[in-house]
């Protein structure tokens, strides 16, 4: 267990020890109640959101496994004890926290979940203190994502002695759930500032470096469609690409493989057009797109996820105007722009 006790005026701090990168996010001194566990209750959970911008603003890049944690630990009784600790770890979309949200994060976009360590015992830390946590499994970021850390407290019981951790005040980036006698549930919700943190990462920069994976609704008169596009700046040992389909957002099927460059250091555009969209399966009329690459030697990485909002099947007009904008009849003379029930706007001329 390394302590470090730092007073800094500045938001972020990077440095170096032994080949490995500390970076730390957050030097305010607000208070962080209910986190990383809520003390006076049996069962709590805590989520903290930390954004790209501030993982590449202290020097962390894609492909860095991160590899251990710390917390700037406050007004714990020396000793205090917390049993079955779990930490997670996860990609997500969104830049803040639906309010009150939900623990199983059902209404966020997440992606590589990993449990970073696992129920473990938890020892209070007297003082401003710094406690470190190492990682069972090491986090990969993609360099796109914000990142989710997840504190479960799973201990079951609670007594006197519990304190909080410090942080600063950021609206929906911090959430806690809490309860007794079983796991908490969204309606016991509340938001928190924001801890400060340290990430341990090494350094493992990606067998490719991806500018961009975009999509596109192509929707034609009778047919939709969806075109990707991604562009890599550098590639090494990359075997080939593969395009996977969600129609909910959490089951995948993988649709299309197209063979990477192997080796490359200038900018290269790939691109793939969807034409197998199944709208009736389609929840919510959404669909959801991720990009993975593999190695020569089978190794494989994500990257982050994009959502398409799809149109319905084109079936009959709802409106018929002139190139002034003014609403016609089926037999006007001239121009007639026809917009139809799905937003597909077709012209001819009578």
């Amino acid at each position: 267990m390394i302590h470090l006790i730092s007073i800094i005026s500045f938001l972020f701090l990077t440095f170096f020890t032994f080949g490995q990168q500390i970076s730390q996010i957050g030097s305010d001194f607000d208070n962080c109640g209910g986190t990383p566990a809520y003390g006076l209750f049996d069962y709590s959970q805590s989520s903290m959101l930390y954004l790209a911008t501030e993982l590449e603003a202290v020097g962390i890049s894609a492909g860095n496994s991160i590899t251990a944690l710390e917390f700037q630990f406050n007004s714990w009784d020396s000793g205090y004890e917390l049993d079955n600790q779990t930490i997670k770890m996860a990609h997500v979309s969104e830049s803040s926290l639906p309010n009150p949200g939900s623990p199983d994060y059902s209404s966020l976009t997440v992606s590589d979940t990993t449990t970073v360590k696992n129920e473990f015992d938890f020892r209070g830390f007297s003082g401003i203190t710094w406690g470190q946590f190492d990682f069972d499994t090491p986090f990969v970021w993609d360099g796109v994502s914000n990142i989710l850390i997840t504190w479960e407290n799973r201990d079951g019981s609670w007594s006197g002695g519990y304190g909080w951790l410090e942080g600063r005040s950021i609206a929906n980036r911090c959430h806690i759930w809490f309860k007794d006698d079983n796991y908490p549930v969204a309606s016991s919700s509340e938001v928190r500032d924001l801890p400060n943190i340290k990430l341990h990462t090494t350094f493992n920069p990606l067998p490719i470096t991806l500018l961009e994976f975009k999509g596109e609704l192509l929707n034609n008169e009778n047919h939709v469609s969806v075109k990707l596009d991604w562009t890599t700046a550098s590639e090494k040992d990359n075997n080939y690409f593969t395009v996977w389909r969600s129609l909910d957002g959490q089951d995948w099927e993988e649709i299309f493989n197209l063979v990477g460059a192997g080796n490359s250091n200038h900018e290269i555009k790939y691109q793939y057009i969807d034409q197998n969209i199944n709208l009736q399966r389609a929840s919510h009329k959404t669909i959801y797109y991720r990009l993975s690459q593999t190695d020569y030697d089978g190794t494989k990485e994500y990257f982050q996820i994009i959502p398409i909002e799809l149109k319905s099947k084109k079936t009959h007009v709802v409106k018929r105007t002139n190139l002034m904008g003014q609403e016609i009849l089926i037999g006007h003379k001239g121009l007639i722009i026809e917009t139809w029930n799905n937003g597909y706007v077709s012209k001819s001329f009578n």
